[in-house]
């Protein structure tokens, strides 16, 4: 893949996804929805923004459309709603009072 190539990707579809991920800050910012996310679940957020909008990029061939609209809708997602990285790193934490390590 050529540099130029992606630039032009990306540089045509960067205002899109600004736009989108603008009016649902806007709504979300309004509604106070957002979690406040720790460095962990930041991490999660923008591994899972970068990895999606690769795949939807990246992948190769015409069969795999599908694979390549999920991660595009998958790094959407992550970019425009924080909140499913909170969820997603808060299923993975231990609970307070439950029993660890046979305690």
């Amino acid at each position: 893949m050529q540099t130029g190539n992606v630039l032009s990707f990306y540089g045509s579809f960067s205002a899109k996804i600004a736009c989108i991920w603008l009016s649902v800050w806007a709504i979300r910012r309004q509604a106070e929805a957002d979690y406040p996310l720790d460095n962990t679940a930041r991490v999660v957020r923008w591994a899972t923004v970068a990895v999606g909008f690769a795949i939807g990029y990246y992948v190769p061939g015409p069969k795999l459309g599908y694979v390549r609209l999920a991660g595009g809708f998958l790094g959407l997602a992550f970019l425009c709603w924080p909140n499913f990285a909170y969820h997603l790193t808060d299923l993975f934490r231990p609970r307070a009072g439950t029993p660890q390590d046979g305690l």
